[in-house]
C-alpha cells in the first residue's frame, strides 16, 4: 500500500478513537454541586464548600472573652475516577490556622455492604461526629462527643451500610491530626455498629427538613453500640503566630478504652438523639488510671413547613470519677431557619456552661474540656455547604 494511502488510514483510525472519547458534562446539582463528569458517570471531578459564619459574643464569668469569626472552613475536591464506586475525597481546614490537611482519602465500594476507605480520615467513633457540619442541628458538634471522639487520623476502615444495619472497623496510626507522619508504636482501634430494626433513618440530624416532597415515616427508631482504643501520644499544640506553624508538643504515651451508645428517635417532626460514653484511661506520666463518663442529648421539633425549627441540647461530662470537683454541665437553646436545607441555614443559639474548678486535674493528666468557670455565648452562624 502506498504510504498515502497508510497515512490516510492511520488518521482515519485516529478520528474513530477520537470519537469513542467521552463527552464531558457539568454545571450544578443537588447530589455533586459544581462538577464535571463524563456522560456515563464513572468520572467525576467536584468542588465543594462547607463554612459556618458566625457572630459569637462569649463571656465567661462575666467577662468578654476572644471570639472567631468561622466555626468551619472548608474547600472540598471530590469525585470518582474508572468507576462510580471508587471515590476519592481531599478537604482543607482554613477556620484554624495556618492552613492543614484535614481529610485525603480514597474509598473502593463495589457494593453497599462492603467497602474500603484508606487514607487520612475521620474515625467512626460517635455517628454525631461522622456526619458532616451541615448534617448537624447545632452550629457546632457536641462538646461531650468532641472530648471522647478519637480525631482523624490515618489508617484503613472496613464499612458497609444494609437495610439494618451500618458498619464500620477501623485501624489507625494514633498520629496528631497536624503531622504528615504515622508515630511508631502508637495506633488506636475503632468499631462501630448503627442498627435500624424499622429501615434506614433519614438524612443526618435533620431527617423530616429533609425528607423533600416525601413523607417520611411515623416513627423511626436506630441505635449505635461502639468503642475505641489504642496507644497514643497526648499532645498539645501551640501556635507560633510569626513563623505561622503549629509546634506539637508530645506530653507522653496514653493509653485509653472507651464504650459508648446512642439512640435516636425520629417521629416526623420530632427528633431525640443522644450519646452516653464510659472510657478507662491510662494517662501520660505519674498519673494514675481513672474512668471517665460523658453524656449529651438534643430534642428538637419542626414547626414550621421544612424550614423553622427549635432545639434544645444537654450535656455531661465527668472527666474523672476520682477527682472531686471536675464536672462540666451545658445546656443549649436553638431557633433554625433552614432556607435550603442542607446548603443554607442560620442557627440563633444560646448557651450556658459550666465548668468546675478541677484542682488537681492538671497534676492527674487528666483533661478538661474547657476553661474553669460559667460560660454563656450566643451565636448567630450562616451556614453554607455545596
Amino acid at each position: 500500500m502506498p504510504a498515502e494511502g497508510r497515512a490516510e488510514d492511520e488518521d482515519s483510525k485516529d478520528k474513530d478513537k477520537g470519537d469513542d472519547k467521552p463527552t464531558l458534562v457539568g454545571g450544578f446539582d443537588e447530589k455533586n454541586g459544581f462538577h464535571v463528569q463524563s456522560e456515563d458517570g464513572n468520572y467525576l471531578l467536584a468542588i465543594g464548600l462547607q463554612a459556618g459564619y458566625k457572630l459569637e459574643p462569649v463571656f465567661l464569668d462575666g467577662k468578654a472573652e476572644s471570639r472567631t469569626a468561622f466555626s468551619f472552613l472548608r474547600p472540598i475536591l471530590r469525585g470518582n475516577i474508572y468507576r462510580p464506586w471508587i471515590r476519592f475525597w481531599t478537604s482543607l481546614e482554613l477556620a484554624d490556622p495556618p492552613l492543614y490537611l484535614l481529610d485525603s482519602l480514597v474509598e473502593i465500594q463495589p457494593i453497599d455492604a462492603f467497602g474500603v476507605r484508606a487514607g487520612q480520615q475521620y474515625t467512626p467513633l460517635s455517628r454525631h461526629e461522622s456526619w458532616g457540619p451541615q448534617q448537624i442541628l447545632f452550629p457546632e458538634f457536641a462538646a461531650i462527643a468532641n472530648y471522647y471522639w478519637t480525631g482523624r487520623d490515618k489508617g484503613v476502615t472496613l464499612f458497609g451500610t444494609t437495610d439494618h444495619l451500618e458498619y464500620y472497623v477501623g485501624i489507625y496510626s494514633g498520629s496528631p491530626l497536624r503531622t504528615v507522619t504515622s508515630e511508631a508504636g502508637k495506633y488506636q482501634l475503632n468499631a462501630r455498629a448503627t442498627i435500624s430494626p424499622m429501615g434506614k433513618p433519614g438524612y443526618g440530624e435533620l431527617p423530616y427538613i429533609m425528607s423533600g416532597d416525601k413523607e417520611p415515616p411515623p416513627l423511626n427508631v436506630s441505635f449505635t453500640l461502639q468503642g475505641a482504643g489504642g496507644e497514643v501520644n497526648q499532645v498539645k499544640e501551640n501556635f507560633n503566630p510569626e513563623a505561622g506553624i503549629f509546634q506539637i508538643l508530645r506530653e507522653g504515651r496514653r493509653r485509653f478504652a472507651t464504650g459508648s451508645v446512642d439512640l435516636f428517635v425520629q417521629a416526623r417532626r420530632f427528633n431525640l438523639f443522644g450519646e452516653a460514653y464510659l472510657s478507662r484511661i491510662d494517662p501520660p506520666g505519674t498519673g494514675a488510671n481513672y474512668t471517665s463518663f460523658g453524656a449529651w442529648l438534643q430534642a428538637d421539633y419542626c414547626f414550621y413547613k421544612k424550614v423553622l425549627d427549635a432545639g434544645v441540647r444537654l450535656s455531661y461530662l465527668n472527666p474523672s470519677t476520682d477527682l472531686p470537683d471536675d464536672l462540666l454541665y451545658i445546656v443549649e437553646a436553638q431557633l433554625g431557619w433552614f432556607v435550603n436545607a442542607p446548603h443554607l441555614a442560620f442557627k440563633l443559639r444560646y448557651q450556658l456552661a459550666h465548668q468546675q474548678e478541677a484542682a488537681g486535674a492538671e497534676a492527674a493528666s487528666v483533661p478538661i474540656a474547657t476553661e474553669s468557670g460559667t460560660t454563656q455565648l450566643i451565636t448567630l452562624q450562616l451556614n453554607l455547604a455545596f
